[in-house]
């Protein structure tokens, strides 16, 4: 998720609830049966965020496999992005039960705060897109 300010763009990373065993991070979440990739990021986002609707959702094209335990995963990414502070102000983070920190930051600290290097290339990624607009 991601928004612009008056002088940068900005990031949100969440931290899962226990606080103590998960690091700050993206949005994520699981795809239901027959739910369409698009329609799961509405969701994870409304339930972890409350924000029911983006301005702009952009697919990055991008997915990254891994294995965990017997179990083969898919991560899609997406940018989603926020009404833009330049204009008028933000909607409320209120986070889902499931969140127990949010943080607003720049695409330094952000890079530098991710610890998975899926989560890092996929910041990159849309960073790049970002400028390149």
């Amino acid at each position: 998720m991601f928004r612009f300010t008056v002088d940068r763009v900005e990031y949100l990373l969440l931290r899962r609830r226990p606080r103590t065993e998960n690091t700050l991070g993206p949005i994520k979440g699981p795809v239901g049966i027959d739910e369409h990739l698009q329609d799961a990021v509405l969701r994870e986002v409304r339930e972890e965020t409350g924000i029911v609707r983006p301005v702009h959702l952009i697919d990055l094209d991008h997915a990254s496999t891994f294995v965990v335990g017997d179990q083969g995963l898919v991560q899609w990414e997406f940018g989603y992005q926020v009404p833009d502070l330049r204009v008028h102000t933000a909607p409320d983070i209120l986070p889902g039960p499931k969140i127990a920190e949010t943080l607003w930051t720049g695409f330094e600290r952000a890079f530098k705060t991710l610890e998975l290097p899926e989560d890092r290339s996929t910041l990159v990624r849309l960073q790049m897109m970002l400028k390149a607009e």
